[in-house]
């Protein structure tokens, strides 16, 4: 039997998120070879890890914590990082709807960094307890 614990709504979110910036990309590329490789592997290598990690939660087999602990940390820098290198690339874009999508995936790719960062924190708290 499964144990039900907030976490695992926190990596749904993050999924949900990961998900959305990676449908964004494929909109607003930004054809800065580093920024858009940087983007892609981050949304979509942690797309294929959430998703491993949910069906593990969900069939009784987690991941353990220290390495849960590592991916969550790898997401924070590499969502963090993408999003601000999204940011300093299409700022300097013209006004237009393009442009917009484009801070909407920056934004959300640091939002989901920032909750990486917590889902670490909490993981780390349950393995000092």
């Amino acid at each position: 039997m499964v144990t039900f614990r907030r976490v695992y709504l926190l990596k749904v979110l993050e999924l949900a998120i990961a998900i959305a910036c990676i449908a964004l990309h494929y909109k607003t590329r930004t054809n800065d070879f580093d920024t858009d490789t940087l983007s892609a592997t981050a949304f979509g290598g942690y797309i294929i890890i959430l998703v491993g990690e949910i069906g593990g939660l969900l069939m009784g087999t987690p991941v353990t914590r220290r390495i849960y602990i590592f991916y969550s940390v790898v997401a924070t820098a590499v969502f963090v990082a993408a999003g601000a290198l999204n940011l300093e690339i299409i700022k300097h874009w013209g006004k237009s709807d393009l442009r917009d999508c484009g801070f909407s995936k920056g934004i959300l790719s640091i939002i989901n960094g920032a909750l990486f960062l917590i889902d670490t924190l909490l993981e780390w708290r349950e393995i000092m307890t």
